[in-house]
């Protein structure tokens, strides 16, 4: 690795070398999908603009694989990548690892199974996902076989554990901040934190940022859906609630998690609702923690229910959905529904619950696992450039089956692997030879059908 100290300095600005799309500049009233995020529509200051001195920045590292987001996508792609050889730097903007899945106290890990063609249910997800639950279920910080719910702080514990143990190099409290383009080519990211600005350059870039910030940056073309996000949080006690008292009567607690005391709590949220706008973000925190601190004291006050407490909210707010690139492949409802091979399959996801297919609902039981080809996760114009999970390339049909933990875990799992064989075999990501990084995968132990 070719380090940089802290203190030296070099113009990355220089030369060929541009910022991207997210660069401060004159803001143009009318925008187009690449630019929305730089400015809410519902700013005060919209259209407003002010210049930011040019400044040198220090360049923290140069390495073979960046994954920015720690959530279950960035932490399998950053195992992936270094289990495959590559350097790898894996940047977090919380202190945890896991995302939505752990701080975001979404615990359950779907979807695990789904049909096969005989009309079985069958086990879909193994590779890091499955490595994932069952060193939780050992740890008997899991439950359920099928759609396995954990312990969020046993999770965190795993994963960083599993990045520690694949050698991966760990920034956690560092956000990314803009791209470094040389052409159509990103050569690195920029990254703010507590230590300033800094970048790091690589030879393959991960997108894993859930929302799709490094792309957006780049200047791809994205579909950008607004949806329901919620906050959920966890309750205490619950093994103490006494339906024998008078008055009782039943109550919303949630479900079970592997620690008998504890339920955690869904909340559905405000639909139609926008995951890149800081201004809707911040009213949707407040709000949603007064609505569940008044929630739970409703519940306190329902006989039998008295010694229940809420024990935290999530520390992430739960965006469920925003921007979904426009990649070299876009997957289908229809290929989910019909076992369509890809020749550059990188995983197999499953179902958890009901989809409408031609008009009719076709059930959890009933519906097929399928394959997500290498294709939808690499963007049409940027080199250097992977993008893995909630914001990979789909219909807006499939926006169920695609925002969920265990496809962003296998999404994950296949870009860090095509990095890292990248790296290896010193080719852009688009020209991989499709039987060799197969041949990886099936090493790493993902099933591919």
């Amino acid at each position: 690795m070719k380090r940089r100290s802290f203190l030296t300095h070099a113009l990355v600005a220089g030369s060929a070398l541009t910022f991207g799309a997210g660069c401060i500049r004159k803001i143009e009233p009318a925008q187009t999908n690449e630019r929305q995020a730089d400015n809410p529509g519902n700013s005060p200051l919209s259209g407003a603009s002010i210049t930011e001195p040019a400044r040198q920045i220090p360049i923290l590292a140069e390495t073979d694989v960046l994954v920015v987001g720690g959530g279950p996508a960035g932490v399998a792609a950053a195992i992936a990548a270094s289990r495959a050889g590559a350097e790898t730097y894996l940047v977090e903007r919380y202190n945890h690892l896991g995302g939505l899945w752990t701080g975001g106290l979404v615990l359950p890990l779907l979807s695990t199974h789904a049909v096969d063609k005989n009309q079985q249910t069958k086990q879909v997800i193994h590779g890091l996902g499955g490595e994932m639950a069952k060193r939780l279920a050992d740890m008997g910080m899991a439950i359920h076989e099928i759609n396995p719910v954990v312990d969020p702080e046993a999770a965190k514990y795993v994963l960083d554990e599993m990045i520690r143990d694949a050698g991966v190099k760990m920034l956690y409290h560092t956000w990314g901040a803009n791209v470094i383009m040389e052409g159509n080519e990103l050569k690195g990211v920029f990254i703010e934190s507590k230590s300033g600005r800094m970048a790091v350059l690589a030879k393959v870039v991960i997108d894993c940022t859930g929302d799709g910030d490094i792309f957006h940056w780049a200047g791809e073309q994205y579909d950008e859906m607004k949806y329901h996000i919620g906050l959920v949080h966890r309750l205490g006690n619950v093994d103490r609630i006494d339906k024998t008292k008078s008055g009782y009567v039943k109550m919303d607690i949630g479900g079970e998690t592997p620690i008998q005391s504890v339920n955690w709590v869904n909340m559905h949220g405000e639909d139609n609702q926008d995951g890149v706008d800081m201004l809707n973000l911040s009213r949707l925190q407040m709000d949603y923690r007064r609505q569940v601190w008044e929630n739970v004291q409703k519940i306190r006050q329902t006989p039998g229910h008295e010694e229940v407490f809420l024990l935290d909210t999530a520390s992430q707010l739960g965006v469920r959905m925003s921007r979904i690139v426009d990649a070299e492949y876009k997957l289908t409802l229809e290929d989910t529904m019909t076992f369509r091979n890809f020749d550059d399959v990188i995983g197999i996801s499953g179902a958890w619950t009901t989809m409408l297919y031609k008009g009719k609902k076709v059930r959890k039981r009933e519906r097929p696992y399928w394959q997500i080809p290498l294709r939808s996760l690499i963007p049409k114009k940027t080199e250097n450039l992977l993008v893995a999970g909630r914001c990979f390339s789909f219909e807006r049909e499939l926006v169920e089956d695609t925002r969920i933990i265990g496809t962003c875990l296998i999404t994950g799992h296949g870009a860090g692997a095509a990095a890292g064989l990248a790296v290896r075999e010193r080719q852009a990501v688009r020209n991989l030879d499709i039987s060799k990084l197969r041949k990886l995968l099936v090493e790493q132990n993902v099933w591919l059908g």
